[in-house]
């Protein structure tokens, strides 16, 4: 081909992908802001839970990671924000009398579902080879399952922190706290660890992290467009995670659709300067399925080879 007729070519797919972004810019300010927050949200309402009688998790555990009697603890706590107090609801998985033992993982989760979707991977988490020395704390945020309120990124903080104190008041202390973030759950979890109000967590762990409001903006919309365009969101953990001085563990499906991994979780990953970071890169894992996809065992002796690390 000429190389004057390939460069023209250039030039009219450039024109043309110019073109397509103006058009875009121009529809969105005649139909105001572009809301990013359903990304972000997306609450489900429940009248009771379920766990492992759930029939819609595609995700049901082998019968040998089933819980033993008195090893399910269902609570509530009150989460207070700008003046308001909301009820909480949280599930332990452990012996909620040798809390002031063990070591817990608070799990934070994802933008939709409720604590019945997320059991089996909290199940997962407390079948570690660890198991009779941790326990695992899985809560719903303001508007989901039977928790009141309503979602915002302030609401997540404040509902992981008012988990954190219910396990300071039953003797949990912040070197054998660990907090996990799934998607959505990242916000609050990178947060503890930075700004915590009441125990300072030991560790933390992500998986399919949310990189910043900004990546999602820029994801959604192919262009370089700052979050506030769209949306009142503040969220940029690419820049917080650079004050995270506890170890760091990050999981991400290579094939992650919704928050992909070269724009969300690599760039917290690389931005992470603390004592020690262990990464875990599934080939073919989506947003939603990535430890499934990595195998029951081979993602249980990941979360070990991290977990029982002396640091």
């Amino acid at each position: 081909m000429p190389l004057d007729l390939l460069g023209t070519k250039k030039k009219r797919k450039s024109m043309n992908k110019l073109l397509l972004g103006i058009l875009l810019l121009v529809s969105i300010c005649m139909t105001s802001c572009l809301d990013l927050a359903p990304n972000l949200f997306n609450p489900t309402q429940i009248d009771e839970y379920l766990y492992d009688d759930y029939a819609d998790s595609e995700d049901q555990l082998p019968a040998e990671y089933d819980l033993l009697a008195g090893e399910l603890t269902e609570f509530t706590v009150e989460s207070e924000l700008d003046g308001f107090t909301n009820t909480i609801y949280g599930a332990y998985l452990g012996d909620i009398n040798t809390i002031s033992e063990d070591t817990v993982i608070l799990y934070c989760h994802g933008n939709s579902g409720t604590m019945d979707w997320y059991f089996q991977r909290t199940k997962l988490l407390y079948n570690t080879k660890a198991k009779s020395h941790y326990g695992v704390l899985l809560f719903d945020y303001q508007g989901y399952g039977r928790s009141e309120g309503s979602p915002s990124e302030a609401a997540l903080v404040a509902d992981a922190n008012a988990m954190v104190n219910w396990l300071a008041n039953q003797g949990l202390t912040g070197d054998r706290l660990y907090v996990y973030g799934f998607s959505l759950g990242s916000i609050p979890a990178i947060e503890l660890n930075v700004n915590p109000k009441n125990l300072t967590p030991a560790r933390l762990l992500l998986e399919a992290p949310i990189g910043s409001i900004d990546a999602m903006a820029e994801d959604g919309s192919g262009l370089s467009i700052p979050a506030s365009f769209f949306a009142d969101l503040g969220t940029n953990n690419i820049e917080l995670i650079k004050s995270v001085e506890q170890p760091l563990y990050w999981i991400h499906g290579i094939a992650d659709d919704f928050l992909a991994m070269n724009t969300h979780g690599q760039p917290i990953f690389d931005n992470h300067s603390g004592v020690f970071k262990f990464s875990e890169k599934v080939p073919d894992g989506n947003h939603g399925d990535t430890p499934f996809i990595l195998g029951l065992e081979p993602y249980l002796e990941s979360l070990e080879t991290f977990l029982l690390r002396k640091i």
